[in-house]
């Protein structure tokens, strides 16, 4: 290249830089009001933008007009684990509507346990989570849904592995990873978030990936077959979310997925550190449909966490090192207001 087409188109991006910052072209040295007054926060998000491959995207009212949401809650086995069910699949009902603004109709709720006279909505309208009924809501859902809608999944529940298939636990015949993907095979939406919380839930990454997806799971894909607690906390921080200066884990200064995905599973982390545990369950999350999982956590764990996060010396977004991870940062967590 010519060294004046160089210096022209060096000159010509320094100055996109300056209008970004709300200044013109100064001498050396020099530095607007306006510049100096914007929070460090907008000039890392520019640098953030810079180091991330350009992508169009819809605005916000587009993206997701309508918001649709899936639980799905397999046989919990006993008292006990139906407790916890409960009240785990109550928060993520009551924190998709109240934290995300999903419409409380468009939350459908799929519970493996016959109804109890103490149940109390939406557990005592909800239909059973049998093989049957799982195909018939996804099938309702594929009908409803639209190209600029949103679409949430999360299944919850026990799993069994029996060397080549991940089982989840349903009233009835269970169904394996491989035909549980296929029910949402070509499914239209242009947000797609697919959270799988159980057990040998790693062996979902591979057949649920596909392009314009963030795919999340509680294990490797491994003989993981411990009961997981990823769904637990995945509720609790849905529910009751942190303070933004504690939830923008990579300090770009807006809250997204990403964010909400790093603050689950760090939780978590820290609780089996705090136990003295082992930490039998590190998720995984894929975006880029290449089906696989990869723990982008890694950079924002400490080292007696498993990461490999480093002390910042100054307020820049962490740049991911993973694959993973850049479209969970592109979808902003909405305001807590219901949609109608």
């Amino acid at each position: 290249m010519p060294h004046e087409t160089h210096t022209s188109l060096v000159h010509l991006f320094v100055d996109a830089h300056r209008m970004a910052c709300g200044r013109g072209r100064l001498a050396s040295g020099q530095r607007s009001a306006a510049c100096r007054q914007r929070p460090k926060v907008s000039r890392c998000n520019w640098r953030f933008r810079r180091e991330q491959p350009r992508r169009k995207q819809p605005n916000g009212h587009q993206l997701g007009r309508h918001r649709r949401a899936l639980i799905v809650c397999g046989l919990s086995g006993g008292t006990a684990h139906r407790k916890l069910f409960v009240e785990t699949t109550t928060k993520l009902h009551e924190g998709l509507a109240k934290q995300l603004g999903f419409a409380e109709e468009n939350v459908h709720l799929l519970f493996g346990d016959d109804p109890q006279d103490s149940d109390i909505e939406p557990f005592k309208s909800a239909p059973r989570s049998t093989r049957e009924e799982l195909e018939q809501t996804v099938t309702k859902l594929r009908e409803q849904l639209r190209p600029d809608d949103a679409l949430w999944l999360i299944v919850v529940g026990h799993s069994r592995y029996d060397g080549k298939h991940s089982w989840l636990n349903l009233p009835g015949p269970d169904i394996h990873q491989l035909d549980f993907a296929k029910l949402f095979t070509g499914i239209t939406a242009a947000q797609q978030v697919f959270v799988i919380t159980t057990p040998t839930s790693g062996y979902y990454i591979k057949p649920l990936s596909a392009k314009g997806r963030v795919v999340m799971k509680a294990t490797e894909t491994d003989w993981e077959t411990n009961e997981t607690e990823f769904p637990h906390e995945l509720a609790r921080i849905l529910f009751a979310p942190p303070a933004a200066k504690d939830f923008d884990v990579d300090g770009d200064g807006v809250l997204t997925l990403f964010d909400f995905y790093v603050t689950v599973v760090r939780n978590l982390a820290q609780s089996y550190l705090d136990r003295e545990f082992l930490a039998t369950e590190p998720p995984l999350l894929d975006h880029n449909g290449d089906g696989r999982g990869t723990e982008v956590q890694i950079d924002f764990f400490t080292v007696e966490q498993g990461g490999r996060a480093k002390p910042k010396k100054w307020n820049a977004p962490t740049k991911l090192t993973t694959t993973d991870g850049g479209l969970a940062r592109t979808i902003a967590r909405p305001l807590a207001k219901t949609e109608r």
